[in-house]
């Protein structure tokens, strides 16, 4: 009966122990997935506070046919020229070129101006241009031909 009895309690306990291995081991993977969704949302932060961008244009004097709009890069981070957005009148426009001054490569360094040609004829009246960075920074302006 002595031996059985053992025989019991430790069954019991490596099956308690298997049971809280497994416990820490959902414990760590949850810890690890919050911690690695907090580093990255820590970057994003970091990179957007980083990042401004303006658009250097005379709001009197917009090139127009094509439409042409200066965006200089204010802030401290090398931004991907490719992944911009760009909006005229509230619409998206997606026919459009761009050339970067002083670079040939897709990225779009601090201080570095970016040539954006909308290959449209606005009428007269008023506008407005948005640019939008990848990291959701935007600068916008307003302006009458």
């Amino acid at each position: 009966m002595g031996a059985s009895g053992a025989s019991t309690q430790l069954i019991f306990f490596v099956s308690a122990v298997i049971v809280a291995s497994a416990v820490v081991a959902a414990a760590a993977n949850s810890v690890y997935g919050i911690t690695s969704g907090i580093d990255q949302k820590s970057d994003n932060i970091q990179k957007e506070m980083l990042t401004e961008i303006s658009i250097i244009n005379d709001p009197t004097n917009v090139p127009n046919d094509p439409v042409r709009i200066y965006v200089k890069n204010l802030g401290n981070t090398v931004l991907n020229q490719n992944y911009i957005t760009v909006m005229l009148d509230g619409m998206v426009v997606t026919d459009y070129t761009l050339s970067l001054s002083g670079n040939t490569s897709s990225y779009w360094d601090p201080s570095s101006v970016i040539l954006i040609t909308i290959d449209q004829t606005l009428a007269s009246g008023d506008h407005t241009v948005t640019v939008t960075t990848e990291n959701g920074i935007m600068d916008r302006l307003s302006f009458r031909i």
